[in-house]
């Protein structure tokens, strides 16, 4: 399943590229444009690599009270 998201993914941003290589009016432009997306997907990466540091240090704390419970 995570595999086809990725594909469809790539083919979307491959698609965009391309149209912004076509209709910007120069590579200045989708150079800036560019960045500014690598920008706003890097921090999405440390957002959810942050949300998962914090599900997975807080799993083995619940795992271990229930456990304690019984």
């Amino acid at each position: 399943m995570r595999r086809n998201i990725l594909l469809a993914d790539v083919l979307i941003a491959l698609g965009l590229a391309g149209l912004v290589l076509i209709v910007s009016p120069g590579l200045a432009v989708v150079a800036i444009l560019a960045v500014a997306a690598l920008v706003v997907s890097g921090v999405s990466f440390a957002i959810g690599g942050w949300r998962r540091q914090r599900a997975h240090r807080r799993a083995p704390r619940s795992r271990q009270r229930t456990a304690a419970r019984r």
